[in-house]
């Protein structure tokens, strides 16, 4: 949630450009400017709600191999964190692959798939869609935040099933400011430092597991600013102030 929003208008200027400050949740501290990457809210297009009955068990068996593939990602992901922040980080990524692997969360979706004839990628989606739901309306915002992490896990199997991925962010070869609606703990765990100076989300609290990693990065952040990329163009230059919780868009002098 975004705590202010102030829009400066540089007088003076021919472009009438505008100099836009928006305020969110400073977690993790440093000053950096750069031009901005902006990230769209990565929706993975299903291509297909329901699949014809004699090939459920065939889904069934493509579901339970993205499964496995989401939780070597894991793993993977696991051993980085590990090796780099320390193994309190790492157990971030341990945790997903628990509650990945969770039989009842299994169950669920595989029920789906074979008794309603739902395609593995529907199924998937929609029962951690559900359960992401059940944390978000939770009073805690600690409990709150546990719902991007079952956003992240359903990013995990889309991109297997789908064969889809969002391959900006490991694949920079200039500095940039990424700005999002939301980073992944697995996005914000794998940001390339000697590129990524610095982020902002539109969503996200204090206690989220990307603001975690993003301290352990030694990354200049600001989470929960609000409704802002539709104010900003790629390559923009960017202020991110993690230590005041600001965002400034196009700043003057």
């Amino acid at each position: 949630m975004h705590v202010d929003c102030r829009i400066h208008r540089r007088l003076g200027n021919q472009s009438n450009s505008i100099m836009l400050t928006r305020r969110g949740i400073a977690v993790s501290p440093g000053v950096v400017s750069g031009s901005a990457m902006v990230l769209g809210a990565e929706d993975f297009r299903i291509p297909q709600r329901f699949v014809s009955v004699d090939v459920v068990e065939t889904e069934v068996s493509r579901f339970h191999a993205a499964l496995e593939a989401a939780c070597d990602e894991l793993t993977e992901n696991e051993n980085i964190a590990t090796e780099q922040l320390g193994r309190q980080y790492g157990a971030i990524f341990s945790a997903h692959q628990q509650l990945l692997k969770d039989p009842k969360l299994v169950e669920e979706i595989d029920s789906l798939i074979r008794e309603k004839c739902y395609s593995p990628e529907y199924a998937s989606s929609r029962v951690l869609k559900q359960h992401a739901r059940v944390f978000r309306n939770l009073e805690s915002p600690y409990l709150a935040e546990r719902a991007h992490d079952l956003y992240d896990l359903e990013k995990r199997l889309l991109k297997q099933l789908l064969g889809e991925s969002r391959e900006e962010l490991s694949h920079l070869t200039e500095p940039v400011v990424v700005l999002a609606h939301n980073l992944t703990p697995s996005e914000a765990a794998q940001l390339n430092t000697k590129f990524v100076r610095g982020f902002a989300t539109e969503a996200g609290g204090r206690t989220s597991h990307t603001a975690i990693l993003a301290g352990a990065l030694e990354i200049p952040a600001v989470v929960g600013v609000g409704d802002f990329l539709a104010d900003v163009s790629g390559g923009e230059t960017i202020i991110i102030d993690g230590t005041h919780g600001e965002v400034i868009v196009d700043p003057d002098e």
